[in-house]
């Protein structure tokens, strides 16, 4: 009997852990650290950080060489009645808001031109902004990784996706298997307008650019199977008018495949060309 409840209690503790891992998370090494040009190396998993991520909030410090330690949470030192100031999280991954350096002043982890966004897989991506030291990249190659997942992933909201570009879904039986299909079988299947299929777009875009011609811009793309997300923002159906890294990179592929020189992702008139 005693076995018994040990493993009952065991299985219970384990269980608990699990939840409380993808609704409050934490980021460990090696795969910690963020990228700025004047800053250096950032690491969010340095000793003594406690780096926490809620579907609220990140709270805890990142520490640089160079800048010393940044808080990322108004209540690490109690200050939020005088400033209340904090890296916020909408559940769904997006950040807003702005951590503190002593060293550097104010970062902004949601700047109009772009943010810091945390995918279904955990993986940071984006980017920052100090006015006292620029731009710090997340998505430097092997980035910053937690355990916490957004809410629609945990709820069953979104689709399961697998690292290649092909979506596996799970079927409606009780046997729970999976079924996997391409971009543009999955696509397909929900009426999609003709104006989608091939939209008329009169400006460039590139990296900050904001706007309906952005969102038509993903919307293609994931409709012909260059997905800008597997799940969350920019994902089949839920595009967004901003044009970010993420935009970027999809629309670099498509490009690659079009045989489009330069394959860097700036959305000019040869691309342009090449949809209409």
């Amino acid at each position: 009997m005693k076995y018994c409840t040990a493993f009952i209690f065991s299985f219970l503790l384990l269980t608990t852990t699990t939840l409380a891992s993808t609704t409050s998370g934490t980021i460990s090494s090696p795969r910690s650290f963020a990228w700025g040009e004047n800053a250096g190396w950032i690491d969010f998993a340095a000793s003594s950080s406690a780096v926490t991520i809620t579907d609220s909030a990140l709270t805890g410090y990142a520490y640089a060489e160079n800048l010393g330690w940044i808080s990322l949470n108004c209540a690490n030192t109690s200050s939020c009645g005088t400033v209340d100031a904090k890296v916020a999280n909408n559940a769904e991954g997006v950040l807003s808001g702005n951590a503190w350096s002593e060293n550097a002043g104010w970062i902004d982890f949601g700047p109009s031109s772009s943010g810091v966004i945390i995918n279904s897989a955990g993986e940071f991506s984006g980017y920052a902004y100090g006015e006292n030291i620029g731009w710090i990249n997340f998505d430097v190659n092997e980035g910053i990784i937690t355990d916490w997942r957004p809410l629609s992933v945990r709820s069953g909201g979104a689709v399961a996706t697998t690292p290649s570009s092909s979506r596996s879904i799970r079927s409606g039986s009780s046997s729970g298997r999976r079924l996997t299909l391409q971009p543009t079988t999955i696509h397909s299947l929900v009426a999609v307008p003709v104006s989608m299929l091939a939209p008329t777009f009169s400006r460039d875009l590139t990296l900050g650019s904001r706007g309906n011609d952005v969102r038509a811009l993903q919307v293609y793309l994931n409709i012909h199977g260059f997905n800008i997300a597997s799940a969350g923002p920019g994902s089949y159906q839920q595009e967004t008018t901003y044009f970010g890294t993420l935009t970027n990179n999809a629309l670099a592929r498509f490009q690659s495949a079009k045989r489009i020189v330069p394959a860097v992702g700036f959305f000019g008139p040869i691309t342009r060309a090449v949809i209409k």
